[in-house]
């Protein structure tokens, strides 16, 4: 039998599945603009009229009847970066599956405030009182679906990130008759990333 035979097949040894957890912005001007863009649409999220918030969060991760489904975001995916914002989106899901999304007074009431770090506290307490002296205009309606877009994209690019990362891995790691299978495992991805990404655009764009 030969050393080929012997291999299992590319699947049964990785399919990358993990590799949509990965990917981070390069430098630290790039993570300030990420993390500026994901608490900006948060605050709108959180003070948007509850039929748009609930529109928005369908847009993003599909109602509770398609979630995890086609042309949806998948609920395990970081679509935000600082997982503390992540949790705050975490919630606001939930709120929305309730039919009563998550209002600025009720921020604090749905976590245990208690048992958080104080970062974590100040980040409630940004949402819930946003300061309009700051350094951006604070995010209105009309600006909820371009936001929402915004971190579609950043998680978009950072999953691209993963990728060539990855395959930058696989090039020192494995045999070159084995590049192939990989690049179409991770290529796998990127297709189902694009689709997903190009139905999430046309649910925001018509709000």
């Amino acid at each position: 039998m030969s050393d080929a035979d012997r291999r299992p097949e590319l699947e049964t040894v990785t399919s990358h599945d993990d590799v949509a957890g990965l990917g981070v912005p390069v430098d630290i001007d790039e993570i300030e603009a990420t993390i500026t863009v994901e608490r900006e649409a948060l605050t709108a999220l959180i003070w948007a009229p509850a039929d748009l918030t609930t529109a928005v969060v369908h847009a993003l991760v599909g109602d509770v009847g398609a979630r995890d489904g086609p042309g949806v975001i998948a609920s395990s995916a970081p679509l935000f970066y600082l997982p503390d914002h992540g949790a705050v989106f975490a919630r606001i899901i939930d709120s929305v599956d309730a039919g009563a999304p998550l209002a600025p007074g009720d921020l604090a009431s749905a976590f245990a405030v208690t048992e958080t770090t104080a970062g974590f506290r100040n980040l409630l307490m940004e949402l819930a009182s946003p300061n309009p002296a700051g350094p951006w205009p604070l995010p209105t309606d009309a600006d909820l679906p371009r936001l929402a877009l915004a971190v579609v994209d950043q998680w978009h690019r950072r999953g691209y990130r993963a990728l060539l990362d990855r395959m930058g891995t696989v090039l020192v790691t494995e045999r070159s008759d084995d590049l192939g299978p990989h690049w179409e495992a991770l290529s796998r991805h990127q297709r189902s990333a694009e689709k997903t990404r190009d139905a999430v655009r046309a649910a925001l764009a018509a709000l």
